[in-house]
């Protein structure tokens, strides 16, 4: 895939964000973009390219990981965990990531079926503070009662990953005590 054609594909994906290509009610998008020609492979590249910018290796990720049985490759999850653990750093909205305490949000689910690589990244996450809010109706006046936090959702993913138990509290200092305890915690 040449430079020019991987940068229009990238900026393609940052154009259509992720709103468009997992939030509509149709897959026209991801179609159109799995179905031309050699989609598959520009998308991979994309994905698990060096030098590809969190944003796009993101949303390439996204699409793989509906259209292709298979993926990521074992030899590809370590390199697609930095890109999954900066979309959550730098989310506007929390349903992709789903619920702490349910795993029903599909890039939260592919964010944890990396694995320890992922777990490395969402460390640092543990002390973000900020609000991730939900859009919709149900689910957003439900899930915003929680007031929950980028942190919230790296210590939920981050005790998946190592198979601890996660205790969902209302509160968001007992949510705190949790997450101290979680990063002194070892691997």
């Amino acid at each position: 895939m040449s430079g020019s054609s991987q940068q229009a594909l990238a900026a393609e994906l940052a154009t259509l964000g992720y709103v468009d290509l997992f939030m509509r009610a149709d897959t026209e998008h991801q179609d159109r973009l799995w179905n031309r020609p050699n989609g598959s492979l520009e998308l991979e590249a994309l994905a698990v390219g060096p030098g590809v910018p969190w944003e796009a290796r993101f949303l390439a990720a996204e699409v793989l990981f509906r259209k292709q049985a298979g993926f990521p490759r074992k030899d590809q999850r370590d390199t697609l965990a930095p890109a999954y653990v900066e979309a959550l750093r730098n989310a506007s909205m929390a349903n992709p990531w789903g619920l702490p305490g349910e795993l029903d949000g599909s890039a939260g689910q592919h964010l944890v079926s990396l694995g320890e690589g992922a777990a490395v990244e969402l460390a640092g996450l543990l002390d973000d503070a900020r609000r991730l809010p939900y859009w919709g109706s149900q689910e957003a006046t439900w899930g915003n009662s929680f007031a929950f936090r980028v942190k919230d959702f790296a210590a939920f993913f981050l005790s998946v990953i190592r198979g601890q138990p996660y205790l969902l509290h209302t509160d968001p200092d007992a949510r705190d005590a949790d997450i101290r305890k979680l990063a002194r915690s070892p691997p």
